[in-house]
Protein backbone atom coordinates (compact mmCIF):
# COMPACT_ATOMS: atom_id res chain seq x y z
CA UNK A 1 0.00 0.00 0.00
CA UNK A 2 2.92 2.37 0.58
CA UNK A 3 3.78 2.29 -3.13
CA UNK A 4 0.20 3.16 -4.05
CA UNK A 5 0.08 6.04 -1.57
CA UNK A 6 3.38 7.33 -2.98
CA UNK A 7 2.01 7.31 -6.54
CA UNK A 8 -1.23 8.98 -5.46
CA UNK A 9 0.70 11.76 -3.73
CA UNK A 10 2.74 12.29 -6.92
CA UNK A 11 -0.39 12.69 -9.03
CA UNK A 12 -2.07 14.94 -6.47
CA UNK A 13 1.02 17.18 -6.29
CA UNK A 14 0.96 17.63 -10.06
CA UNK A 15 -2.78 18.28 -9.96
CA UNK A 16 -2.14 21.11 -7.50
CA UNK A 17 0.47 22.63 -9.81
CA UNK A 18 -1.24 22.14 -13.17
CA UNK A 19 -4.95 22.00 -12.39
CA UNK A 20 -7.72 19.53 -13.31
CA UNK A 21 -6.68 19.17 -16.96
CA UNK A 22 -3.61 17.25 -15.77
CA UNK A 23 -5.92 14.48 -14.56
CA UNK A 24 -7.18 14.00 -18.14
CA UNK A 25 -3.74 13.59 -19.67
CA UNK A 26 -1.22 12.12 -17.21
CA UNK A 27 0.24 8.65 -17.75
CA UNK A 28 -1.77 6.47 -15.37
CA UNK A 29 0.31 3.31 -15.78
CA UNK A 30 2.33 3.77 -12.57
CA UNK A 31 -0.71 4.36 -10.36
CA UNK A 32 -2.50 1.44 -12.04
CA UNK A 33 0.43 -0.90 -11.41
CA UNK A 34 0.67 0.23 -7.78
CA UNK A 35 -3.05 -0.38 -7.31
CA UNK A 36 -2.77 -3.88 -8.77
CA UNK A 37 0.09 -4.69 -6.39
CA UNK A 38 -1.74 -3.24 -3.38
CA UNK A 39 -4.85 -5.40 -3.83
CA UNK A 40 -2.89 -8.61 -4.38
CA UNK A 41 -1.69 -8.92 -0.79
CA UNK A 42 -2.62 -12.35 0.54
CA UNK A 43 -4.34 -11.02 3.66
CA UNK A 44 -6.53 -8.58 1.74
CA UNK A 45 -7.49 -11.24 -0.80
CA UNK A 46 -8.48 -13.64 1.97
CA UNK A 47 -10.50 -10.93 3.68
CA UNK A 48 -12.39 -10.09 0.49
CA UNK A 49 -13.01 -13.71 -0.50
CA UNK A 50 -13.76 -15.25 2.91
CA UNK A 51 -14.40 -12.75 5.68
CA UNK A 52 -15.95 -9.60 4.24
CA UNK A 53 -19.57 -9.07 5.31
CA UNK A 54 -21.57 -6.37 3.53
CA UNK A 55 -23.97 -4.01 5.26
CA UNK A 56 -26.95 -3.06 3.12
CA UNK A 57 -27.05 -3.05 -0.67
CA UNK A 58 -23.98 -0.83 -1.08
CA UNK A 59 -21.16 -1.09 1.45
CA UNK A 60 -18.21 1.29 1.62
CA UNK A 61 -14.97 0.36 3.36
CA UNK A 62 -12.66 3.39 3.79
CA UNK A 63 -9.05 2.24 3.59
CA UNK A 64 -7.22 5.57 3.51
CA UNK A 65 -8.81 8.98 4.05
CA UNK A 66 -6.32 11.77 3.45
CA UNK A 67 -6.88 15.03 5.41
CA UNK A 68 -8.36 18.09 3.69
CA UNK A 69 -10.08 15.96 1.02
CA UNK A 70 -6.84 15.47 -0.90
CA UNK A 71 -7.57 11.86 -1.84
CA UNK A 72 -9.35 8.72 -0.69
CA UNK A 73 -8.85 5.00 -1.18
CA UNK A 74 -11.98 2.96 -0.48
CA UNK A 75 -13.52 -0.40 -1.26
CA UNK A 76 -17.14 -0.69 -2.40
CA UNK A 77 -19.33 -3.80 -2.43
CA UNK A 78 -22.66 -4.23 -4.24
CA UNK A 79 -25.03 -7.09 -3.54
CA UNK A 80 -26.32 -9.13 -6.53
CA UNK A 81 -28.69 -7.11 -8.71
CA UNK A 82 -27.84 -3.77 -7.06
CA UNK A 83 -27.17 -0.66 -9.15
CA UNK A 84 -25.52 2.50 -7.90
CA UNK A 85 -27.10 5.74 -9.12
CA UNK A 86 -25.39 7.69 -11.87
CA UNK A 87 -23.21 10.38 -10.27
CA UNK A 88 -20.39 12.74 -11.16
CA UNK A 89 -16.84 13.50 -10.02
CA UNK A 90 -16.20 17.21 -10.70
CA UNK A 91 -12.53 17.88 -11.48
CA UNK A 92 -11.59 14.47 -10.08
CA UNK A 93 -9.75 11.32 -11.17
CA UNK A 94 -11.01 7.87 -10.15
CA UNK A 95 -9.32 4.54 -10.78
CA UNK A 96 -11.71 1.63 -10.15
CA UNK A 97 -10.15 -1.83 -9.80
CA UNK A 98 -12.40 -4.89 -9.62
CA UNK A 99 -11.57 -7.27 -6.78
CA UNK A 100 -14.45 -9.73 -6.96
CA UNK A 101 -17.46 -10.66 -9.06
CA UNK A 102 -18.92 -9.35 -12.29
CA UNK A 103 -20.15 -5.83 -12.87
CA UNK A 104 -21.15 -3.27 -15.45
CA UNK A 105 -19.99 0.33 -15.71
CA UNK A 106 -22.21 2.91 -17.39
CA UNK A 107 -20.51 6.23 -18.14
CA UNK A 108 -21.57 9.64 -19.42
CA UNK A 109 -20.28 13.17 -19.75
CA UNK A 110 -22.33 16.33 -19.62
CA UNK A 111 -21.96 18.22 -22.89
CA UNK A 112 -19.72 21.28 -22.36
CA UNK A 113 -22.59 23.55 -23.45
CA UNK A 114 -24.39 22.59 -20.22
CA UNK A 115 -21.47 22.72 -17.76
CA UNK A 116 -22.90 25.95 -16.38
CA UNK A 117 -26.02 24.03 -15.40
CA UNK A 118 -23.94 21.72 -13.20
CA UNK A 119 -22.19 24.65 -11.54
CA UNK A 120 -25.45 26.48 -10.87
CA UNK A 121 -27.06 23.34 -9.48
CA UNK A 122 -24.17 22.72 -7.07
CA UNK A 123 -24.43 26.29 -5.82
CA UNK A 124 -28.17 26.54 -5.49
CA UNK A 125 -29.50 22.95 -5.25
CA UNK A 126 -32.65 24.04 -7.03
CA UNK A 127 -35.17 22.00 -8.97
CA UNK A 128 -34.00 19.17 -11.19
CA UNK A 129 -33.10 20.13 -14.75
CA UNK A 130 -32.42 18.48 -18.10
CA UNK A 131 -28.87 18.64 -19.52
CA UNK A 132 -27.37 17.39 -22.76
CA UNK A 133 -25.39 14.20 -22.24
CA UNK A 134 -22.75 12.15 -24.07
CA UNK A 135 -23.01 8.41 -23.41
CA UNK A 136 -20.17 5.89 -23.67
CA UNK A 137 -20.50 2.17 -24.41
CA UNK A 138 -21.16 0.08 -21.31
CA UNK A 139 -18.24 -1.91 -19.92
CA UNK A 140 -18.55 -5.39 -18.46
CA UNK A 141 -15.99 -5.82 -15.69
CA UNK A 142 -14.50 -8.89 -14.04
CA UNK A 143 -11.91 -9.44 -11.33
CA UNK A 144 -8.64 -7.73 -12.24
CA UNK A 145 -10.20 -5.19 -14.64
CA UNK A 146 -9.75 -1.43 -14.30
CA UNK A 147 -11.72 1.57 -15.53
CA UNK A 148 -11.11 5.28 -15.19
CA UNK A 149 -12.97 8.52 -14.57
CA UNK A 150 -11.38 11.90 -15.36
CA UNK A 151 -12.63 15.50 -15.35
CA UNK A 152 -13.56 15.38 -19.04
CA UNK A 153 -14.01 11.71 -19.88
CA UNK A 154 -16.52 9.31 -18.27
CA UNK A 155 -16.97 11.85 -15.46
CA UNK A 156 -20.40 10.44 -14.65
CA UNK A 157 -20.58 6.76 -13.84
CA UNK A 158 -22.62 4.05 -12.18
CA UNK A 159 -21.79 0.46 -11.33
CA UNK A 160 -24.14 -2.52 -11.32
CA UNK A 161 -23.67 -6.04 -9.99
CA UNK A 162 -24.66 -8.42 -12.79
CA UNK A 163 -23.77 -11.69 -11.01
CA UNK A 164 -26.60 -13.82 -9.67
CA UNK A 165 -25.01 -14.69 -6.34
CA UNK A 166 -21.59 -13.07 -5.81
CA UNK A 167 -20.75 -9.65 -4.44
CA UNK A 168 -19.31 -7.13 -6.89
CA UNK A 169 -16.36 -5.54 -5.05
CA UNK A 170 -14.07 -2.84 -6.38
CA UNK A 171 -11.38 -0.55 -5.02
CA UNK A 172 -11.60 3.17 -5.85
CA UNK A 173 -8.61 5.48 -5.83
CA UNK A 174 -10.17 8.95 -5.80
CA UNK A 175 -8.17 12.17 -6.14
CA UNK A 176 -8.91 14.78 -5.16
CA UNK A 177 -11.94 13.80 -3.08
CA UNK A 178 -15.30 15.59 -2.76
CA UNK A 179 -14.88 18.67 -0.57
CA UNK A 180 -18.41 20.07 -0.29
CA UNK A 181 -17.37 23.34 -2.00
CA UNK A 182 -16.35 23.09 -5.66
CA UNK A 183 -16.32 19.30 -5.71
CA UNK A 184 -19.87 18.39 -4.75
CA UNK A 185 -21.53 15.20 -5.94
CA UNK A 186 -24.52 15.47 -8.29
CA UNK A 187 -26.84 12.62 -9.28
CA UNK A 188 -28.38 12.00 -12.69
CA UNK A 189 -31.00 9.87 -14.41
CA UNK A 190 -30.92 9.14 -18.16
CA UNK A 191 -33.81 11.01 -19.76
CA UNK A 192 -33.24 10.08 -23.41
CA UNK A 193 -30.38 8.89 -25.64
CA UNK A 194 -28.60 12.24 -25.29
CA UNK A 195 -30.21 13.87 -22.28
CA UNK A 196 -29.86 13.51 -18.52
CA UNK A 197 -31.94 14.71 -15.61
CA UNK A 198 -29.74 16.42 -13.04
CA UNK A 199 -31.18 15.92 -9.55
CA UNK A 200 -30.50 15.74 -5.85
CA UNK A 201 -29.47 12.68 -3.86
CA UNK A 202 -31.86 9.77 -4.64
CA UNK A 203 -33.80 8.98 -1.47
CA UNK A 204 -33.42 5.26 -2.05
CA UNK A 205 -29.61 5.38 -2.21
CA UNK A 206 -27.58 4.77 0.93
CA UNK A 207 -23.95 3.85 1.36
CA UNK A 208 -23.14 1.90 4.49
CA UNK A 209 -19.65 2.60 5.88
CA UNK A 210 -17.93 -0.37 7.51
CA UNK A 211 -15.55 -0.25 10.48
CA UNK A 212 -12.03 -0.78 9.14
CA UNK A 213 -10.20 -1.54 12.38
CA UNK A 214 -10.01 -5.25 11.62
CA UNK A 215 -8.21 -4.77 8.28
CA UNK A 216 -6.30 -1.50 8.65
CA UNK A 217 -3.20 -3.26 10.02
CA UNK A 218 -2.53 -5.37 6.95
CA UNK A 219 -3.84 -3.00 4.28
CA UNK A 220 -1.99 0.16 5.26
CA UNK A 221 1.55 -1.19 5.50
Amino acid sequence: MHKLLKEVVKVYTQFQKLGPTYLDTFDNRAITEATFEAVKTKQLQEYVKKEFKPIGDVSMLPIHLEPEHRFTIAMFALRPGVRMPLHDHPNMFVLSHVMNGLGEREAWDVDPIDHHQQIEFRRNKGDSRIVKGIQYPKLQLKEGDNCYTTPNKCNLHKFSNIHESELFIFLDVILPHYNGVDRVINFYEPFSEDQLELMGNPKTYQRHPIDVDDIREFIVQ
